[in-house]
């Protein structure tokens, strides 16, 4: 599909549709979407989502965290809820001031688990999924009533092109924050740990250290053991990372199933938050793996982090002469310096 036909679909107008009548059974599953400044993506995400649940062999709900948006993000979901009053799709709103990503997800479970006390699964989706039909739902639903060690379940994932994406990755170490997240991601630091495919009930799966929240089945018990994100100390970056670590150190485990109908593309379109991802991500790894891993190596880690940025700034400002690209990425690198011994804050 090219991109102006996916621009077209993403942008069509809701359809009439008779609503669907009420469940006469508990939902069983409620999906949880963090919304802000992200429409057109939005539009498609919601769209896919619900022609996939109105199919399921479940009944569903769907909560949308909208973070205060101003591209008429709200306005879709609020004409979305008037014509199609079957879908069960309700609106949470911030109290105050826009929340994080992890203040978001925290409230959309909170408000689902509180308006479906019966469910048993929330599904973490984000606006840059898509789904093609509910059986990649149905098979995570199945396989974590199978296995009841496991908190949770994802699925490999692909671009709208037709090409697979990451969906997952070992658990990070020291090594992989010193190298970097692109000489890292060369050295395949962040690769999903080679677990063996294991095959149930036509099921093609295996277990993951951390499967990423696009999307995620998880079983309710493991949300309210575990608890939700931490919003305090991982408000945007390396959330799902922290409580999947949180899991696996409370006895659960985390899975993927191999799947060709599950879609996570943001097809280029940055997140509100994009600008300041490279600081994010330093500061919310080195407090990832102080937290988890070690308290006691932070000075020694800290002052080669002040070497790489140095050698960083040099190269950028040597760049910054012939690429206008390379002077904001220089001012990056000039921040971290001065703030990567307060620990990027």
């Amino acid at each position: 599909m090219s991109d102006s036909d996916r621009n077209a679909e993403s942008s069509r107008p809701i359809r009439d549709e008779a609503p669907i009548q009420a469940p006469k059974r508990p939902i069983d599953l409620v999906a949880v979407i963090n919304s802000y400044n992200r429409k057109a993506l939005l539009e498609q995400a919601v769209t896919s989502l619900m022609e996939a649940l109105r199919k399921a062999p479940f009944e569903s709900a769907v909560v949308v965290f909208e973070a205060g948006s101003n591209d008429g993000s709200k306005e879709f979901l609020e004409e979305w809820g008037r014509r199609y009053p079957g879908d069960r799709l309700e609106v949470v709103a911030p109290h105050d001031k826009r929340a994080s990503f992890s203040d978001g997800v925290n409230s959309g479970c909170a408000a689902a688990l509180a308006r479906f006390p019966l469910c048993r699964w929330l599904l973490l989706y984000e606006t840059d999924n898509s789904l093609a039909q509910p059986e990649p739902l149905r098979q995570a639903i199945l396989l974590l009533s199978e296995e009841p060690r496991l908190a949770a379940a994802g699925f490999t994932v692909k671009r709208h092109d037709g090409s697979f994406t990451g969906y997952g990755m070992r658990i990070p170490s020291w090594f992989s924050l010193l190298a970097g997240p692109k000489l890292a991601g060369r050295l395949n630091l962040h690769r999903p740990n080679d677990s063996p495919w294991q095959s149930a009930n036509g099921i093609c799966w295996r277990l993951c250290d951390i499967v990423f929240t696009s999307p995620l089945v998880i079983r309710r018990q493991a949300w309210e053991q575990v608890g939700g994100f931490d919003a305090g100390v991982f408000p945007f970056s390396d959330s799902d990372l922290d409580w999947a670590w949180r899991c696996r150190e409370s006895g659960w485990s985390t899975a993927v199933i191999a799947s060709e109908d599950v879609v996570h593309d943001n097809l280029q379109q940055s997140s509100p938050d994009s600008a300041n991802r490279v600081i994010d991500f330093h500061r919310s790894r080195l407090r990832l793996l102080k937290r988890h891993r070690s308290n006691r190596a932070p000075a020694l880690i800290k002052s080669v982090l002040f070497l790489r940025h140095g050698l960083e700034a040099i190269w950028l400002a040597c760049r910054s002469f012939s690429d206008p690209g390379a002077k904001e990425k220089l001012a990056k690198r000039q921040q971290m310096l001065r703030s990567v011994w307060t620990g990027y804050s």
